[in-house]
């Protein structure tokens, strides 16, 4: 028995299936399929009852199950402690984000933190907010960028960065005249979005499940016909090429705003916003000061806020003082 396949275990239990272990974990299926047997034939036992619907805990794997947990945590409680004795090695944070935050934060952040912290590696991942909060979860990621509606408080500690704005982007280009009329606007309501193709995420994702929440509130049903790949990239592509508009953060868009290639309205009546936050895994403990590369995080969000790269409302009280310091 290993620390690996007790992971394996309790991720398959609290994910309530192996393929929905397999895809938090970043592994493939057979392979956790393989340790959770040979964990079941080495403990003597039939620890989970497998069916088309998921897994449950037979009454020898609600007990295992409770053990299981303690000894993970005591691992994680060694490693912690033997992290502060790695004088002069060089540590490790690994920090999960969205693609549209990774967009404007990712590269101010990296040279924010090397100047405050010599010794410190970051490693950014992107991805969408199920996948984000899986990473936490499963602690393969010591903080996580993402929004409100992906919080799960049974885990994460949550402090707010930012209500961002959403806006309606579409193409700059002459060569798509029926963006024409959106390009002498300066503002857009969101019932007129219901008259143009929108790009846009499933309900799994945290803006899909905004969108739609706007759309209840408001009784306004949106266009959601046009094929989406849900890769931020390739929607971007699709909308410079006019082939549909998009709702999204500027945060997103900054770097196409700027260089001409895409337009933005901000919406109204009602304003479209969210508030991002940066998460932490409560079981998680560490020798590393989350909080300190919290407050750096916090300081990048200012800068950019003021560069208007991301356009929103600052949600903490130190954001004056971070811009001017800046």
């Amino acid at each position: 028995m290993h620390s690996k396949q007790l992971h394996y275990f309790i991720t398959t239990v609290q994910k309530g299936s192996i393929a929905a272990a397999a895809r938090a974990l970043d592994i493939a299926q057979p392979a956790i399929s393989q340790q959770l047997a040979n964990l079941e034939r080495e403990v003597k036992a039939k620890l989970l009852e497998r069916s088309f619907s998921g897994v449950s805990l037979t009454p020898a794997g609600e007990v295992f199950y409770t053990h299981a947990e303690k000894i993970v945590g005591e691992i994680d409680n060694v490693k912690t402690v033997l992290e502060a004795f790695q004088v002069g090695q060089q540590r490790v944070i690994k920090i999960g984000m969205l693609p549209s935050i990774g967009n404007v934060l990712s590269l101010p952040l990296l040279t924010e933190i090397a100047k405050n912290h010599k010794n410190l590696k970051v490693e950014i991942s992107t991805g969408p907010s199920y996948t984000i909060n899986d990473w936490l979860d499963s602690k393969q990621v010591d903080i996580a960028l993402t929004y409100q509606q992906a919080v799960d408080p049974k885990f994460m500690s949550v402090t707010p960065l930012i209500q961002e704005e959403l806006h309606l982007v579409f193409s700059a280009s002459s060569a798509y005249p029926q963006y024409t009329k959106l390009r002498e606007k300066s503002i857009i309501k969101f019932w007129e979005i219901s008259e143009l193709p929108l790009l846009s995420p499933g309900n799994k994702d945290a803006l899909g499940q905004l969108i739609a929440d706007y759309e209840r509130a408001t009784g306004v049903s949106l266009k959601h016909d046009l094929a989406y790949s849900g890769q931020l990239m390739t929607g971007l592509r699709q909308v410079m090429q006019g082939e549909g508009v998009m709702i999204l953060p500027t945060s997103a868009i900054f770097h196409l705003r700027e260089s001409g290639l895409v337009s933005t309205l901000k919406i109204t009546q009602p304003e479209m916003h969210r508030t991002v936050l940066a998460a932490t895994n409560k079981q998680r403990k560490s020798a590393l000061n989350y909080g300190s590369i919290i407050d750096i995080i916090r300081k990048v969000v200012a800068k950019e806020n003021a560069l208007n790269h991301w356009c929103g409302t600052l949600e903490f009280a130190a954001s004056a003082f971070a811009v001017k310091s800046a």
